[in-house]
């Protein structure tokens, strides 16, 4: 279905869908971090141009973009507990694989850079396929094929199966709402508002001992009961998707208003909706023994394991007016942060390089060494820089110049790796190159990193890619509606 397309006002901030940005900030003056930003002391239009090659260079028949490219021929199976050769090795085990979530992110790569045309045959994509039944359900599948030969064809589900998970739905949310605010129409409006419907209506609510509702459980497919498990990174996008519609309906006119009353999806209950989700946050996801945040919540209770998402993209979409607002202490947060997901590279010539880790030693079982997770470092950047910005408006400059040197230090660190490594502009999903035939997994359960061709060259990844994109896009934040406010 295609939404009515409505002009949006123009935001004043907003000027990066006809050209690159500059250098540095000059071209955001009513942003409240340039005062208070160091340069970055690199040639951000290279890197640009750069990056925007690396995204050419990922497209696919379908409009989908690959999540990796260049990976080993052959996979692990659960099932024989060995390793398998795949099309006779002419195919990486990932070169054809879209991660939804990945996607989402490079949608707004693809804003960003300009090129409205390639994101919107993504959105396209994806929104012809959320009204697809699967199952008797309709949603999107976590991952899809690149290969895939839509229009002949639908979008052929990837290696993660049938799973539909809140997450990914939800960024695609997010993508369509970066459209609108970059390309100032409404055109994918009535999409998101029925991605919030799925969220409502298919979804389990976490109930408290009082009887309300809080987080919104974690989807459906194979694997456990996902409607027993309550994830903070998806409730956390989820409170920055209903956040940026709040915002949206606001300052939006009655014709834009009328596209939420005929979703039944008003701004009473979208507020209704946040204060519930903020709760589970504040009161579950939120560890105040050892100021991190929880993976979330399962069938055995609050999950202990400790997870950057929580201050990285919390910061982000969240936002510290917000956990300030709750009574979190913001300085106390960025410090435990630090101290328990701070990791380091080596490079050969002997220069270390500092970063973020995904949870801390005790979340991979003490398996693996801490690494450098770079998309998680490039949320953590967004998060220095909305910190800044949250500062800066409070006319707090100590903490707005220490916040924002940070995000500028970590954004330099990113550069580092990639130009020492000759990968122009991308980026790994970790710093790690795991051996062939070998598994590195992120976690002590899941998420394995991804192998070379030859275990001697990274694999660049569209999610630590975009991350950078975005931070040398003046600090963009891609979950809030505009950065100005807070």
């Amino acid at each position: 279905m295609k939404s009515r397309c409505t002009q949006l006002a123009a935001l004043g901030l907003i000027a990066l869908t006809t050209s690159c940005s500059t250098f540095d900030f000059a071209s955001r003056p009513h942003d409240p971090l340039t005062v208070y930003a160091p340069r970055l002391g690199f040639d951000v239009r290279k890197t640009e141009k750069q990056i925007g090659h690396f995204l050419e260079s990922r497209i696919g028949p379908s409009g989908l973009v690959a999540s990796f490219g260049g990976t080993s021929p052959y996979m692990f199976s659960n099932d024989t507990g060995k390793f398998h050769v795949l099309l006779y090795g002419k195919e990486g085990y990932l070169d054809d694989q879209a991660f939804t979530y990945d996607d989402s992110l490079a949608v707004i790569g693809f804003l960003l850079q300009g090129r409205q045309k390639e994101a919107e045959r993504i959105l396209d994509a994806f929104e012809h396929d959320f009204y697809l039944p699967k199952n008797g359900k309709r949603g999107l599948y976590n991952s899809y094929k690149v290969s895939s030969r839509i229009p002949v064809e639908d979008l052929g589900m990837g290696s993660d199966g049938d799973r539909m998970h809140t997450g990914p739905t939800l960024w695609v949310g997010l993508a369509a709402l970066n459209h609108a605010k970059l390309a100032r129409n409404t055109r994918y409006l009535e999409f998101v508002l029925d991605i919030v419907q799925w969220c409502r209506t298919e979804l389990t609510y976490f109930r408290f001992p009082d009887g309300e509702r809080g987080a919104i459980s974690m989807g459906m497919g194979w694997g456990p009961d996902w409607n027993k498990i309550f994830s903070t990174e998806h409730n956390i996008d989820y409170f920055s998707l209903l956040q940026m519609l709040h915002e949206i309906y606001a300052e939006s006119s009655a014709d834009v208003r009328s596209i939420f009353q005929q979703k039944h999806i008003e701004d009473v209950w979208i507020q209704d909706a946040m204060k519930h989700v903020g709760r589970w946050i504040r009161e579950i996801a939120f560890n105040p023994e050892t100021y991190c945040f929880r993976a979330g919540y399962n069938e055995f209770g609050p999950d202990p394991l400790r997870i950057l998402d929580g201050t990285s993209w919390g910061l982000g979409g969240v936002g510290p007016e917000n956990y300030a607002a709750w009574g979190i202490d913001l300085d106390r947060l960025i410090e435990s942060t630090e101290r328990h997901f701070g990791s380091s590279y080596q490079l050969p010539n002997g220069e270390v390089l500092r970063g973020f880790d995904i949870t801390d030693p005790d979340g991979y079982e003490r398996q693996r060494e801490p690494l450098v997770w770079f998309e998680g470092t490039g949320q953590q950047i967004i998060a220095y820089s909305e910190l800044a910005r949250f500062y800066a408006r409070k006319n707090d400059a100590e903490r707005a110049r220490k916040y924002a040197e940070r995000a500028v230090f970590y954004t330099r660190q990113m550069y580092e790796f990639s130009s020492f490594y000759g990968l122009r502009g991308s980026l790994p999903y970790m710093g790690v190159r795991p051996e062939p035939f070998t598994i590195v997994k992120t976690l002590k359960w899941e998420w394995e990193i991804p192998r070379g061709k030859n275990g001697e060259g990274w694999v660049p990844s569209m999610s630590s890619t975009m991350w950078f994109l975005y931070c040398v896009n003046h600090f963009y934040n891609p979950m809030r509606w505009d950065e100005r406010k807070g």
